[in-house]
């Protein structure tokens, strides 16, 4: 049986709090109950990816608005700073219509999920990191997903209008659901979970 790492359930345990929250759309609660009673057995295959990118060097910034809260962010952003090493960096090279230099401006980082703190293929659960004045490009992918909201920022839809849903609020993404996001001139941080093997 795997054995889950102290810092890992606690930061599991305080997310699923954050999306519960009726600042999220209806549907996006739902996919994030089922990743959370997925996320009740633990599982690690080992892998990590440690690479750090140029722009994890913003993620005290976007966590020190929050560091010394009493609120559910704040026990989120501490929960975070003691993950630390960790965590599995990734990047987006592929999309359209992102900022000039969005590669080096935004990183992903994964806690449970390939190559996370907790390496598994069936769900993931990390956050989306991007310095001031950064769009991600327009995306897709086949798994739902849902997202809340750290910081300022937008999200767009489908080709729609940006939108910020606020601090604790967040948007839930249907399958294949083109999507992109923007800060503003603060960093922007989002946590987002999704089912990556649906099997229910």
């Amino acid at each position: 049986m795997t054995c889950r790492a102290g810092n890992v359930a606690a930061f599991i345990a305080i997310a699923q709090k954050l999306f519960q929250s009726e600042k999220l759309p209806e549907a996006g609660r739902g996919v994030a109950a089922r990743v959370f009673e997925r996320l009740q057995t633990p599982s690690d295959d080992g892998t990590r990816y440690d690479t750090r990118y140029p722009a994890c060097d913003w993620l005290d910034a976007a966590l020190a608005p929050f560091i010394g809260d009493d609120s559910g962010f704040g026990a989120a952003a501490r929960a975070i700073k003691a993950l630390g090493p960790d965590i599995g960096w990734a990047r987006r090279s592929s999309g359209v219509n992102g900022s000039d230099g969005y590669i080096d401006a935004h990183v992903n980082g994964m806690i449970c999920g390939p190559g996370g703190a907790e390496s598994r293929y069936d769900v993931q659960l990390g956050f989306s990191l991007m310095v001031p004045h950064t769009r991600y490009p327009d995306h897709s992918h086949p798994p739902e997903e849902a997202y809340v909201l750290f910081t300022p920022g937008e999200f767009r839809q489908n080709g729609g209008e940006w939108f910020d849903p606020g601090i604790g609020g967040g948007i839930h993404n249907v399958r294949n659901n083109p999507h992109a996001m923007r800060s503003g001139d603060v960093p922007f941080l989002a946590i987002w979970c999704l089912l990556t093997r649906d099997d229910d």
